[in-house]
């Protein structure tokens, strides 16, 4: 798999074959130094000294069709390295892919109306290069996400948009739990894959959780991932639960540290107390899932993606120019779509051709689309399942931004067949309303 047909090579199969290509594009940051959990024993004065051997790089990840955004994924990765100098800590090498946030726009038209987009097994694939690729011989690889519905986290005021179906609190669980089961088929060796739902009856969890098709065996535990279950009445919170950004259990953290409990209080304690929070007993339904273990990898398997590394400001710039538009219609969301890809490398670009086969019943027009797109929001993992759009005849924008897209690459337009198998720094105050 080159680096040219990467993407395609990944998508194609889970993406329908229409006339015009799907535009994925994909940039990351260059990796910094930033730690993932904290050391409660150093004191506040000695913290700026330690050294911290995580090194972490955000991924963004779009999809869109026709001039118009459908998908929207945002990836935090750290890497850690340890060395003879690590803080006792981070003495562990471990790579953690953290979902941070996760959008559909409700915008997928197509005059095909047999033509489906499921979103959640798209997201299923992206996931899973993600662990196929920055997996590292001998270390564990751990995914997690935060799950809580809303109408919106990437593109702003696409909540408006009829066309886009909000799923409910225990739907988006229900359905992060089928994007996230095929998953664990990648792992030689599964630590562990386990939900937490704070505040909620053991039954209930259970509702949530898939069992194998062949032994019938639950393939996820109720619990977390983030200490060995025999140490979580012992080891201390703050050095093994870690810090993302916009997570409940990082706000939590940091009431601890403000309180003087951070070298007090245990890991058990914590997810105890942290089920009594705001965001967890005013009826809303959350969860925190959780999968680690060892990842097989082939000498010749790539071991990083060949995207653009931009710098943390530039980042900022292009994010910007997502959170700061309008989804509301398709018409603004069409400008905000042009927006946003005039501020990217151009080598962050990738055609693809859908090679999935459409029903023998389709015909061109404009009947509706009677099938629903699944679609989703992160983690935070907030998830979205978008309804599809009256077809619509395609305008000359869209053909003409297709054609060029067409022309930009004839390597990314291969119709390969394949087969099909079922099947995550700180942000301006614009960005906050969609954090999860």
């Amino acid at each position: 798999m080159n680096d040219e047909n990467f993407w395609t090579d990944v998508l194609a199969p889970y993406l329908p074959a229409l006339n015009f290509p799907f535009i994925l594009h994909h940039i990351a940051t260059r990796p910094q130094k930033q730690a993932l959990t904290e050391d409660p024993k150093k004191s506040k004065k000695n913290t700026q000294k330690q050294l911290v051997s995580t090194q972490l790089s955000t991924h963004f990840l779009t999809l869109a069709y026709a001039g118009l955004h459908v998908l929207a994924l945002e990836l935090l990765v750290y890497t850690n390295s340890p060395s003879a100098d690590t803080n006792e800590m981070e003495k562990e090498s471990l790579t953690t892919i953290f979902v941070s946030k996760a959008d559909s726009s409700g915008y997928f038209n197509s005059n095909r109306e047999d033509a489906k987009l499921n979103l959640g097994d798209i997201v299923t694939q992206i996931l899973k290069m993600f662990i196929k690729t920055l997996s590292r011989p001998s270390t564990p690889t751990r995914l997690c996400l935060f799950a809580r519905a809303g109408s919106q986290y990437i593109f702003p005021e696409s909540g408006r948009n009829k066309q886009k179906h909000v799923l409910s609190d225990r739907d988006l669980i229900k359905w992060w739990i089928r994007v996230t089961s095929p998953l664990l088929t990648l792992f030689s060796e599964l630590r562990s894959a386990r939900l937490s739902v704070p505040g909620a009856e053991q039954a209930e969890v259970k509702s949530f959780l898939t069992y194998d098709s062949e032994t019938k065996n639950l393939l996820w535990k109720e619990g977390h991932i983030f200490c060995p279950d025999g140490d979580r009445d012992i080891e201390l919170a703050l050095r093994h639960i870690p810090s993302f950004p916009d997570d409940p259990k990082s706000r939590f953290l940091d009431v601890l540290v403000a309180e003087g409990r951070d070298g007090i209080t245990t890991v058990n304690q914590f997810f105890a107390e942290l089920q009594m929070r705001q965001e967890f007993v005013l009826g809303f339904v959350a969860a925190i899932i959780g999968i680690e273990g060892f990842v097989d990898k082939k000498a010749d398997e790539r071991t990083n993606f060949a995207c653009p590394l931009v710098e943390n400001r530039v980042y900022s710039k292009i994010h910007d120019a997502i959170v700061t538009s309008d989804y509301s219609t398709e018409k603004l969301a069409r400008n905000a779509t042009a927006k946003f890809i005039e501020t990217l490398p151009k080598s962050s670009q990738h055609i693809i051709r859908g090679t999935q086969e459409l029903s023998k019943a389709g015909s061109e027009g404009g009947a509706e689309r009677k099938q629903p797109v699944h679609q989703i929001n992160v983690i935070g993992g907030r998830l979205v399942r978008k309804r599809s759009k009256p077809a619509q005849t395609t305008t000359t924008f869209e053909q003409q931004q297709a054609t060029n897209a067409h022309n930009g690459s004839s390597e990314s337009q291969q119709t390969t067949k394949s087969d099909q198998t079922d099947r995550g720094s700180d942000y301006t105050e614009a960005s906050k309303k969609m954090k999860v």
